[in-house]
């Protein structure tokens, strides 16, 4: 009898440590922000305009294939690109046709010469429809797509 619990116990260890493993890996693991923002990327720019970020912000952003939205939505700039066959089995349902990739990025001074700029990202549906649309928020773990956008829009202003 003792032999068979033990072997049910060594068999119940299994499972857990794989759940576990899934969990770690599905909340999408993150080090300690160097920034004080609480979205999924973000870099701070130290002496340069707000035009000049700006500038470069939109050309790394057309440069991965998005496109500024034709509806500014107060302080953010907001791009889109259509989203892959993944993101619709993701975030996309039955009905509403495919998903677009709605990236709204943001700028704040936080110190004198030094600006914030992060970003959120979400999947949009009905995107050319304002009444229907619909938009949610992807999962962090697509944090570090935009990461590398927003260093590679840091590393240009540090060049200029």
């Amino acid at each position: 009898m003792i032999d068979f619990i033990t072997r049910i116990r060594r068999l119940a260890v299994i499972p857990l440590a794989i759940a576990l493993t899934i969990g770690l890996f599905a909340s999408g693991c993150k080090s300690t922000p160097k920034t004080p923002s609480q979205r999924q990327a973000s870099v701070i720019i130290k002496d340069k305009s707000q035009e000049e970020i700006d500038a470069v912000i939109q050309s790394v952003f057309e440069k991965h294939g998005y496109e500024l939205y034709r509806h500014q939505e107060g302080p953010a700039m907001v791009f889109e690109k259509k989203g892959s066959f993944m993101n619709g089995l993701m975030y996309g349902d039955w009905y509403s046709g495919g998903v677009w990739d709605r990236v709204k990025v943001y700028r704040a001074e936080i110190e004198q010469g030094q600006i914030l700029v992060d970003c959120d990202d979400y999947m949009v549906q009905e995107h050319d429809d304002p009444f229907f649309q619909s938009e949610r928020k992807t999962y962090k773990t697509r944090g570090h797509v935009y990461q590398q956008m927003l260093d590679e829009v840091a590393k240009q202003l540090v060049g200029k």
